[in-house]
């Protein structure tokens, strides 16, 4: 799955490249202008759970964004996490409670150094991930490389990243593991037609000494409600090469949530 979801992001990206979006202006999302210190840009989202009847269940997603734009750096840091809890009823005492289903983190940093043109730069990147339930319990990795805008038109992109890195990996069993890896990311974002916009990104961590290779797609389309609000539909996918026990290789995430740009 998160190999067709970065052929399908090639393929938009071919297929849309070329084209504008409706209308005599492109809808620009918001710049914060700070002077010398450059410009910021990012968004909130924040999505809940409600279920009833059969099943009783609550929770909330909460996903944050911040690009920080100099002449010579672009900084992009990312937070993203989610709690669910399910009502259960205990057969023993018959009194109800609620348990936690899902409980997961992430963060990322990362920053590139522009050189020769404005498209190339130099980057280094860290980034953590924490999830109770999953095939790895913890995740972390350290990487850097060389990154390249290939294609940039008004605020439509398509970012191309690769380089050595580093890995650490806790499995659900308490297993730990290190190694080296190779990171290669595609960032692309496009505006489909004023106030809406496709985003896919596509992040792999590649084991170059026969450990677990992870893989991380995220597609979104973002239509715009009122000014800075706006509603997200997206569909998440990680994929990890060798977990423990039966547990699966890929994890999916189907989710809509509100919007706050800044």
């Amino acid at each position: 799955m998160p190999i067709l979801l970065f052929l399908f992001s090639l393929f938009s990206f071919n297929a849309m490249a070329d084209e504008e979006p409706e209308g005599d202006e492109i809808n620009v999302p918001g710049l914060i202008d700070l002077g010398f210190l450059g410009t910021i840009t990012g968004d909130i989202e924040v999505g809940f759970l409600f279920l009833e009847g059969n099943t009783d269940a609550r929770g909330w997603r909460i996903s944050s964004e911040m690009v920080h734009d100099t002449e010579l750096f672009r900084n992009r840091y990312n937070i993203q996490g989610r709690l669910q809890k399910n009502q259960y009823i205990d057969e023993v005492t018959g009194e109800t409670g609620r348990q936690t289903t899902v409980k997961r983190y992430a963060f990322s940093g990362q920053s590139n150094y522009k050189f020769l043109s404005g498209t190339q730069s130099f980057f280094g990147r860290g980034a953590y991930a924490y999830d109770m339930f999953g095939a790895f319990k913890q995740q972390g990795s350290l990487a850097t490389g060389y990154a390249n805008r290939v294609y940039e038109r008004q605020a439509n992109y398509l970012d191309l990243e690769t380089g050595p890195g580093f890995a650490f990996r806790e499995s659900a069993a308490g297993n730990s593991t290190k190694g080296l890896i190779w990171f290669l990311a595609v960032n692309y974002e496009q505006e489909l037609y004023k106030g809406s916009r496709f985003r896919q990104t596509f992040e792999g961590n590649v084991s170059l000494d026969g450990e677990n290779t992870m893989y991380s797609s995220r597609s979104s389309l973002t239509s715009q409600i009122n000014g800075r609000l706006a509603m997200r539909l997206s569909f998440t996918a990680h994929f990890n090469s060798r977990p423990e026990d039966k547990l699966e290789t890929l994890d999916t995430e189907t989710s809509a949530s509100l919007v706050y740009a800044f």
